[in-house]
């Protein structure tokens, strides 16, 4: 009978101990129980219309001088449990802080030689909280107005016909509010020309 007692008290603590460990909030070792969904990444064609691709304009003639502009993107997310239906519901502490992007180039023919194939990667910061089930719209910046003025896109501006198309990588970085760190990733095509400026 004692030994059951005893058994029985190891059991329970070793019980309480892994739910105390798992339960710590500045452990960031553990996988969060939160993930981001991506609903939608939206550009812009070349009369500003909302499109599926970027058509990235590398430059427009203003009094008879090329002016660069970054081009930017609307992205929607959310946030989401891994376990739809958790036996404690969700909390805040599931809600998602989105802190920074990185976006990084590649060609459609697969060239990535930042520089000389596509446009050097670049990273931004961000301030965003999703919470749980709710969506949340922001604009990233898909294409740096420098990078127009640098190769690869500078040999493209004057020249009607010639086009570089490849696809924007955006990796987000962030972490639940019990700082474990979430990732997620999205794509979009992007077509780099000097397109014909609109009146």
């Amino acid at each position: 009978m004692k030994r059951t007692k005893l058994t029985f008290k190891i059991i329970g603590l070793a019980i309480t101990s892994l739910l105390l460990f798992s339960c710590n909030p500045l452990e960031k070792d553990y996988k969060s129980n939160s993930f981001i969904i991506i609903e939608n990444i939206v550009g812009k064609d070349q009369l500003g219309n909302d499109s599926s691709v970027v058509f990235s304009d590398v430059a427009k003639i203003v009094n008879g001088q090329p002016v660069f502009y970054s081009d930017f993107v609307t992205v929607t997310l959310q946030a989401a449990l891994l376990d739809p239906n958790p036996i404690m519901g969700a909390s805040q502490y599931n809600d998602i802080m989105l802190t920074r992007y990185v976006v990084t180039y590649t060609r459609s023919d697969g060239a990535t030689a930042e520089g000389t194939a596509v446009p050097y990667h670049f990273e931004g910061n961000l301030s965003t909280r999703l919470k749980i089930g709710s969506s949340v719209t922001v604009p990233i910046m898909i294409v740096r107005d420098i990078a127009k003025n640098q190769p690869p896109l500078n040999a493209l501006i004057g020249d009607r016909t010639g086009m570089l198309e490849g696809t924007a990588r955006i990796d987000f970085y962030g972490h639940d509010l019990r700082n474990r760190e979430v990732t997620q990733t999205g794509y979009i095509t992007v077509r780099f020309a000097d397109y014909l400026d609109q009146e």
